[in-house]
């Protein structure tokens, strides 16, 4: 996918802007990892990834820019490793969470973007736009259960989706926050109250002023 031009002029090798912008990536997260999230500037991943400032700047002249990158490389990441396939989208959220227990790094990006998203700024859509398609993916995940007998929700899947997202993300900011507290346990605790109100069909809500009308 990256090329590199193998040499110039003077017979040294050269890299390519793509395969600059890699490296840059690679280095924003390596130093996502090693620094607080608001310590990290273009300075500081000049230095994990071993190149200029102005390098970093051409290539990303916009920071949001950059962080949105490193955070979707980030993302792609995940759950590479897995020795275990999930067996449904609830277990999938679990072990995604388990990951971020053990690279925090990459909740600090996602507690930062949350920010950005919810702001006016040029890189704000992006940002919104990652986290809607992420509830369109468990709420296929949770269909897909759904028809396949593996969990029982009585509320449409893209309602219990959000309340799953809702726990994932409050325990994300509760590890960052409350770094004592075992996340995967409250994890597990609020499933078994989430299962437990899905399984209860919705009341129908009645329109009782239409329902006078029709008398």
């Amino acid at each position: 996918m990256w090329t590199v031009v193998m040499a110039d002029m003077h017979g040294a090798p050269v890299e390519d802007d793509a395969s600059l912008a890699e490296r840059i990536v690679r280095g924003a997260i390596r130093a996502y990892r090693l620094h607080p999230y608001h310590d990290v500037d273009a300075v500081v991943v000049a230095e994990t990834c071993g190149l200029a400032p102005e390098v970093v700047e051409r290539l990303f002249p916009t920071w949001d820019a950059l962080l949105l990158v490193t955070y979707d490389r980030w993302a792609q990441l995940r759950g590479t490793r897995r020795a275990t396939v999930p067996r449904c989208t609830v277990d999938h959220v679990r072990m995604t969470l388990a990951e971020d227990v053990a690279d925090p790094g990459l909740v600090r990006v996602l507690a930062g973007a949350v920010t950005i998203a919810a702001s006016e700024r040029d890189f704000a859509e992006f940002f919104r736009k990652r986290f809607e398609e992420y509830v369109e993916e468990l709420t296929r995940g949770l269909q897909r259960d759904v028809d396949a007998g593996a969990e029982q929700i009585g509320i449409p899947a893209y309602q219990a989706a959000t309340q799953l997202l809702a726990v994932y993300e409050g325990l994300q900011v509760q590890m960052l926050v409350r770094p004592y507290l075992d996340v995967l346990v409250e994890y597990d605790r609020a499933v078994r109250t989430l299962r437990q109100g899905w399984r209860t069909p919705e009341p129908v809500s009645w329109d009782l002023d239409a329902a006078l009308v029709r008398s």
